[in-house]
């Protein structure tokens, strides 16, 4: 007796978002699989590396069975439906009954794979739905753009390898920073809930993307308990472990007195540091600054390459500043503004440089400079 019968494409729709926390070196070998279960004929399909889950249902699903589970090993599964015949009527067949295993059928293709007993599989946590919040996905995704480039690699700080996620006077915060530079935006929402505790968001940003990816959500839910984050977009619920460690007290860092103001071509500038960048010996090579009358003079000097020199026309009456910085930090910035037009706003050449958005008063970044001898 068969199962279920769904279409391909729903089910590899569904199974794409569980592959997202499907570690294919899993420690514990549970953990390479998903579950598969069928409560009151609702298919659900989960998955976990401990640090992260996700739960979904399979939609439109024909279900002759009101209860069955069993977990599958996940890459075996997904790679059997991916090369199944792509004919836009096609149906998938899944009996789950027969001694913890799985018979697929479609068309003319026959699988049976071995499972496991749900007995040693996570539980995954309920999401709290009365007390979460709700985000405009567009917005969401735009701010993680704006500030995920600025987060740090070191895992010996671990509260800086996340964004700074944080809900104050209805509006919503993103920080992120490496200690060399940071990006801050914020945008205002519509909630019951005026606050919410700040936290750090995880590397769950990347599943939670592509899920808002696949799914074309306008809006989804966060929940933040206290240990854990949950996300709801529409059925699917995606939870992590919070990030150990406090966040800087980012708005300290955060320039307040900047007299010079210079407003650049963002495309010029843009395309100028990625010229120069190119005789780096390394990624992230100092770029000279130096601001004159009405004229930007970008240069780098690289020992047994070469050099390089840029000008870019320019509205600037100060005086003359020079000034470096890492190449990689403005093109990272410069890629995520969004607009034709930057401000630097600076103090001196051993301070550090607010970069803003011109039409956008909301979102700014902040580098540190880089000395040169």
């Amino acid at each position: 007796m068969t199962n279920l019968i769904c279409s391909k494409k729903e089910l590899l729709k569904r199974m794409e978002i569980i592959e997202t926390v499907i570690s294919s070196h899993a420690t514990i070998p549970i953990l390479s699989n998903f579950l598969l279960e069928i409560e009151n004929k609702k298919v659900k399909l989960a998955a976990t590396d401990l640090e992260i889950g996700v739960r979904c249902y399979i939609n439109n699903a024909k279900v002759n069975q009101t209860k069955d589970v069993i977990t599958l090993p996940a890459k075996r599964f997904i790679g059997i439906i991916k090369e199944l015949p792509d004919k836009e009527d096609i149906e998938i067949k899944i009996d789950t009954e027969k001694n913890c295993q799985a018979e697929i059928k479609s068309g003319k293709s026959h699988f049976l794979i071995l499972g496991t007993p749900k007995e040693d599989f996570p539980d995954l946590p309920e999401f709290n739905e009365s007390k979460s919040v709700n985000v405009n996905t567009k917005e969401f995704e735009e701010m993680v753009k704006k500030t995920i480039f600025s987060i740090s690699k070191d895992d010996t700080r671990p509260a800086l390898t996340g964004i700074y996620f944080v809900i104050e006077d209805n509006q919503i915060n993103l920080v992120s920073t490496d200690g060399r530079r940071l990006s801050f935006i914020y945008r205002d929402c519509k909630t019951d809930h005026t606050s919410m505790k700040g936290i750090v968001l995880p590397k769950v940003i990347n599943e939670l993307l592509t899920i808002l990816n696949i799914e074309k959500s306008e809006n989804f839910k966060i929940n933040i308990t206290e240990n854990q984050i949950g996300f709801k977009v529409n059925d699917i619920i995606l939870v992590s472990r919070l990030v150990d460690g406090k966040f800087p007290n980012y708005e300290q860092v955060i320039p307040k007195k900047n007299p010079i103001k210079v407003t650049i071509n963002t495309d010029e500038l843009l395309t100028a540091v990625k010229q120069l960048s190119l005789l780096t010996m390394e990624e992230g090579g100092a770029v000279r600054f130096l601001f004159t009358k009405n004229n930007l003079q970008l240069s780098i000097v690289s020992q047994g390459i070469g050099s390089g020199e840029v000008e870019i026309d320019i509205e600037f009456e100060g005086p003359d500043l020079d000034v470096a910085f890492n190449s990689k930090y403005i093109i990272d910035i410069l890629k995520n503004l969004g607009e034709d037009q930057v401000m630097f706003e600076m103090n001196g050449p051993a301070d550090s440089v607010v970069i803003r958005a011109i039409k956008d008063e909301k979102y700014l970044c902040v580098c540190m400079p880089v000395r040169i001898v």
